[in-house]
């Protein structure tokens, strides 16, 4: 068992720019809505995580790629719901918000990320866990329930493309065009354009931004995204989309995912679609798993969780007690 090794030390922003340190607002350990974050070592990866609750573990992963705005700070308005009956990890994942870059640049990929959180789970000796991811993160959490079942006990998806089948290309490039190129601004948009509009500035509002920036301008956030640049991760990165298409074809012939599984989706999430994209996966995944669900939310877009957190909570608690019985296993 790898050795738990954890600091509550802060990580300084100091190197930031200016303009992204001088709120009194912006916590130096990228922290929001109260949450107090932790750090351990995860295999020479110094990794940012948020803990809360008692009772059995679940972990939290979030969505979007290897960049400070992206972080677990996404789940703010989730975990302490989720904590009054589950001891809860959200950790940021590899390179992104506050963790630590890979120390091989060939790791800048989704499998890279995914060998960095079953890591952390086995760093802080979690053991089987309920494994719920959004959007890049459902993904990265599917590879990993793939990979290594015995440390999930149920998996939930939530809104992913990553995961389902490309029925949308380039429909995030259209999305983002209508934002402004800045890449603060541009972030902020993305943020709102992918939620269902009437509940976009609910689900982010403005100082949600503030320590995402802010992350984004560390040094080690601007050295991934130049690292990207320089096409670090290939030729597995690019390769994913064959990949995917693949473990489909896998999916419709052998049993992976042993565990209960839950699809969360938004009818409208315009990059993921629930009536195409959530629905194709769960044909998908249902042809040969029998324990497969899948719950559409209406009024939702991609990021349905933080645009309804009690209904998300309820939902997820709902469906890990469900399997969770005693009868689970005549199901």
């Amino acid at each position: 068992m790898v050795k738990r090794t954890i600091s509550i030390a802060v990580l300084l922003l100091a190197a930031a720019p200016a303009a992204h340190a001088q709120s009194a607002n912006v916590p130096n350990n990228g922290a929001i809505g109260g949450l107090v974050p932790r750090f351990v070592d995860v295999s020479g990866v110094r990794t940012r995580y948020y803990e809360l609750g008692t009772g059995e573990p679940m972990v939290l992963v979030h969505g979007g790629g290897f960049a400070g705005y992206y972080s677990a700070n996404v789940w703010s308005t989730n975990i302490k719901g989720l904590a009054t009956k589950y001891h809860v990890f959200a950790a940021d994942k590899l390179a992104s918000g506050m963790t630590d870059n890979p120390k091989d640049d060939k790791d800048f990929n989704i499998q890279g990320e995914v060998e960095h959180m079953y890591r952390f789970i086995q760093a802080m000796q979690l053991g089987k866990v309920h494994l719920v991811g959004q959007s890049r993160g459902a993904g990265l959490a599917w590879l990993l329930a793939i990979g290594h079942p015995e440390v999930v006990k149920t998996l939930v998806m939530v809104d992913s493309a990553t995961a389902s089948p490309d029925l949308n290309p380039g429909i995030h490039e259209r999305l983002l065009a209508k934002c402004p190129p800045a890449p603060d601004e541009n972030w902020k948009c993305e943020m709102r354009i992918l939620s269902y509009e009437p509940n976009a500035t609910k689900a982010f509002p403005d100082e949600y931004f503030v320590p995402a920036i802010a992350m984004a301008h560390t040094p080690k956030s601007q050295a991934a995204i130049a690292k990207m640049k320089a096409g670090a991760g290939e030729p597995l990165r690019s390769q994913f989309n064959a990949y995917k298409a693949s473990l489909h074809d896998r999916f419709r012939k052998e049993v992976l995912l042993p565990m209960p599984t839950l699809l969360i989706w938004g009818v409208n999430d315009p990059q993921a679609p629930a009536l195409t994209n959530g629905v194709a996966l769960y044909e998908i995944l249902a042809a040969r798993h029998p324990n497969v669900r899948l719950q559409i939310v209406n009024n939702a877009g991609h990021f349905n969780f933080r645009e309804y957190p009690d209904e998300f909570n309820h939902t997820v608690m709902a469906f890990i007690d469900y399997w969770n019985a005693p009868a689970a296993g005549s199901r």
